[in-house]
């Protein structure tokens, strides 16, 4: 068995190395932070939800097809939109939402066939 490698630091390099990984993780907190809120919650238009997964709208359309909600308002009844959550929680669960807690039909194209 493999002894483990030991790295002896002086109380200088180790203060160093410590505020160096504090601020890289620091950045990719930040980062985070900015990348969620670009996205907001709502994409109007299929083009926007095909924009944020980087696919085509007719992927978009097939998830419609197989459940992905589109929501409209009185205001603007042609106008289609999506909510990220509804979005990603869709992908994540393999092409339908879990709250019916059913996977699509066998009719249904899976959304990993597109």
């Amino acid at each position: 068995m493999q002894q483990p490698l030991k790295v002896t630091l002086s109380d200088e390099d180790s203060e160093r190395l410590k505020n160096e990984v504090f601020a890289i993780i620091s950045e990719a907190v930040r980062q985070a932070k900015h990348n969620a809120t670009q996205a907001g919650e709502w994409f109007k238009g299929r083009q926007a939800v095909a924009g944020y997964l980087s696919i085509g709208t007719d992927t978009v359309s097939k998830m419609v097809a197989l459940g992905l909600p589109e929501h409209h308002i009185g205001a603007a009844p042609n106008i289609n939109l999506y909510k990220k959550s509804e979005v990603d929680e869709f992908i994540l669960n393999d092409g339908y939402l879990s709250k019916n807690n059913e996977p699509p039909s066998r009719e249904q194209t899976i959304i990993r066939g597109c």
